[in-house]
């Protein structure tokens, strides 16, 4: 006879990626990575060119020459940059010399673009439309004064060899047989044309492109103004919570304390009618003290996440142990036994909080043992590639309906037959789960057949380099 299958549903909150005001500078230092990565592309088409004008496979004045220089002098710039933003780029709080850095990288290509342009006949070739690239890319991450003079810089050095051939100050390079470039630059008229063309351009693409990153900028000023309220409302939110679930533990607290007192007999006999209901007094002040810890548990995670963590090397292994010696004891009274069926012998290092890995767990194996049936086995198990480690806690239990696996993970939702098994759960255990792992950038995946029993299993993606960092 065929088994059932799992039902299975996976769950993906993505890491947190915690606001930052200096997302900016981690625009900027990607861009700069880019300049260089592109100029190696820069570096290998001046090559060919050389190449290709070394063998006359174009059927043009190519002077190999000049190709050969320009791609040395990239080269050589290109190492310069290299070594020097390996020093700035892992300091976020160098903003303002990655932004030097970037401008001294534009003068630079400006040059190498203005000896490349004179080297393919300047008005011969569309080389000139490159300078377009830096003055677009200096609108996004520059003031608009800035961005104007890079745009300013890029016109002179576009017209520069134009207007030093006109001066006969260089000798004229054509590229094509034809007399076309030497009547522009004999006629005034149409040299100062085309330099007055070179200039137009540029501005115009300037202006259009300030506009619409000055748009950009603004609409991105008021996400981050609106996201900053956001966070100031949840805050608030949270902070009430928190208050107003402390100020209920005290009284709480007190009438626990006065049910105590009656039920040893310090205010004389009581009935046994009278007796049963202090008992069941008792036993939703237990429950209701439980959910107030869980609320609090869970506003703190929430606030928690809308800040910058700083976590720590935690042996997942190690911790797996403790909560399922723990799960043991829990399981003793109902005669379910919790076992950890591959323990590994060496660390399974993840980065995160200890304790809240510990509460992540110690809520699955609860779960596990609350909706297992009576004499029966959770089984936690461990597993680890170079790129994961995940944990896994399996059950025999009731198991959890198709329908209601989409829910399980809001707050206080609790499936009918999950109440009718179980009437004290508070409805948060999984939420707090999820709220945990969504902290740590964990997944978790359910498999389930209702009435055999459910798996629960966190994988945390394994950031090599910053374990042997934080062990060197």
């Amino acid at each position: 006879m065929t088994s059932p299958a799992y039902t299975t549903k996976s769950y993906d909150w993505g890491s947190v990626t915690p606001y930052s005001a200096r997302l900016r500078s981690h625009e900027l230092v990607a861009r700069v990575r880019w300049f260089i990565q592109m100029r190696w592309i820069a570096v290998f088409m001046c090559a060919a060119g050389s190449v290709a004008a070394y063998l006359h496979i174009l059927s043009t004045g190519l002077n190999p020459l000049y190709f050969a220089v320009i791609t040395v002098f990239l080269v050589l710039t290109n190492l310069a940059y290299t070594i020097i933003a390996r020093r700035l780029l892992g300091d976020e709080n160098r903003h303002h010399s990655v932004q030097l850095l970037l401008l001294f990288q534009m003068g630079l290509d400006f040059l190498a673009l203005s000896a490349l342009a004179y080297a393919c006949g300047t008005i011969e070739t569309p080389l000139i439309t490159l300078f377009m690239a830096h003055i677009i890319l200096a609108t996004l991450f520059f003031t608009r004064t800035v961005s104007l003079a890079v745009a300013g810089a890029a016109f002179l050095f576009a017209a520069l060899p134009l207007m030093l051939e006109f001066g006969s100050i260089i000798p004229m390079v054509t590229i094509f047989k034809s007399n076309f470039k030497s009547e522009v630059l004999f006629d005034p008229k149409l040299s100062f044309t085309f330099v007055g063309g070179i200039g137009t351009t540029f501005l115009v693409c300037w202006y259009l492109v300030s506009e619409i990153s000055a748009s950009l900028k603004l609409r991105e000023k008021q996400l981050e103004d609106a996201y900053e309220m956001l966070l100031r409302i949840d805050r608030e939110k949270s902070q009430a919570t928190l208050r107003a679930t402390h100020e209920l533990k005290a009284p709480f607290a007190a009438i626990k304390s006065y049910v105590y007192t009656l039920q040893d007999g310090y205010l004389g006999e009581l009935p046994e009618k009278a007796r049963n209901a202090i008992t069941r007094i008792g036993d939703r002040c237990d429950r209701l003290t439980e959910k107030i810890t869980d609320i609090i548990h869970l506003s703190n995670l929430r606030t928690v996440v809308l800040t910058d963590m700083a976590f720590s090397l935690v042996d997942v292994n190690q911790v797996l142990a403790e909560e399922t010696r723990e799960g043991a004891l829990v399981g003793e009274h109902q005669g379910i036994s919790v076992v950890l069926t591959s323990p590994m012998t060496t660390p399974a290092w993840v980065l995160g909080s200890r304790t809240q890995l510990s509460t992540m767990f110690s809520n699955l194996i609860r779960n596990a043992i609350q909706y297992s049936f009576d004499n029966g086995r959770v089984e936690v198990s461990l597993g680890a590639t170079s790129k994961q480690i995940c944990v896994s806690i399996r059950d025999h239990g009731i198991g959890i309906p198709e329908a209601n696996l989409d829910k399980i993970f809001e707050e206080h939702f609790r499936s009918n037959n999950a109440v009718a098994h179980f009437t004290g759960g508070t409805g948060l255990g999984l939420p707090i789960v999820k709220e945990i792992a969504r902290l740590h950038g964990a997944t978790i995946q359910v498999e389930s057949i209702l009435g055999k029993g459910s798996v629960f299993t966190v994988c945390f993606e394994v950031k090599e380099e910053k374990i042997q960092e934080r062990l060197s």
